[in-house]
């Protein structure tokens, strides 16, 4: 069974954010985009709102062997933005321990979360997640982080012989 049919990234990040106490009362609001060069979702709510955790909808992937099975991996990223008063260099600083604070507690979700998803054949990569900060400046008065979250998906590699056309020559 591939694990894309019941494990939605996307979705389960939405609920994490919307789920979480410190994300709610600092009113981080979910959103999505096509990575750090179109961050859409955060442009369209960037009046309406203060705070983003802002889920990219392009992800890499590659394809891996564990333990003698077939995986698909898909490295998502995952931005994690705050306004912030450009007057002020210790609101500078208080947004981005902020955003700092949240991507830890997301951590700590994800290591809880692990097993269960691990149940369902699917593997995230907690022992290795990397993140980096934009600094001051980034967005229009935005500050924060990115990082970068690899989940292993079974993927179905069996070759079906009714796939292909009759040949008796070696494929060039």
């Amino acid at each position: 069974m591939d694990c894309k049919a019941f494990f939605d990234f996307h979705s389960y990040i939405y609920s994490m954010v919307r789920h979480n106490r410190l994300a709610t009362a600092e009113g981080f609001t979910p959103c999505s985009c096509s990575g750090i060069g179109y961050l859409e979702g955060v442009l369209e709510r960037l009046r309406t709102s203060r705070a983003f955790v802002c889920v990219s909808d392009v992800c890499e992937e590659s394809t891996v062997r564990r333990g003698g099975a077939w995986f698909k991996r898909r490295v998502f990223t995952v931005f994690i933005l705050a306004r912030y008063d450009q007057r002020r260099a210790d609101d500078y600083a208080a947004k981005m321990g902020l955003c700092r604070e949240l991507f830890r507690q997301m951590h700590t979700r994800f290591i809880l979360d692990e097993a269960r998803l691990q149940s369902e054949l699917c593997y995230l990569a907690v022992d290795d997640i990397r993140s980096r900060e934009l600094g001051g400046q980034f967005i229009n008065g935005c500050t924060g982080l990115y990082f970068m979250l690899a989940i292993d998906e079974p993927t179905d590699l069996q070759f079906r012989e009714d796939e292909w056309l009759p040949t008796t020559e070696p494929t060039e």
